[in-house]
């Protein structure tokens, strides 16, 4: 890794583990991060890739990086959902 590159916050390696799974530990660890926490989410699957990133965009947060290994997510304020509202 480039040295001008920060290491992750928390690591989340989601192995071959469907979104259902993920999601609920995705959310926990997002959670007790401060504003500008970075996780990586290690996994192959496409659909969670994708999955991520609709879910990033539903909470304010951004993706900084997609690889075929993941995703790297900057953590910020997250919005209230509309249930929540």
């Amino acid at each position: 890794m480039p040295a001008d590159v920060p290491p992750a916050t928390v690591v989340i390696d989601a192995g071959g583990e469907p979104w259902s799974r993920v999601a609920p530990v995705l959310s926990d660890r997002a959670a007790d991060l401060p504003r500008g926490g970075l996780i990586d989410l290690v996994t192959d699957d496409a659909e969670v890739r994708a999955a991520a990133h609709a879910w990033c965009e539903r909470h304010g947060y951004r993706v900084e990086e997609t690889g075929a290994r993941g995703l790297r997510i900057r953590t910020g304020s997250p919005r209230p959902l509309p249930e929540e509202l």
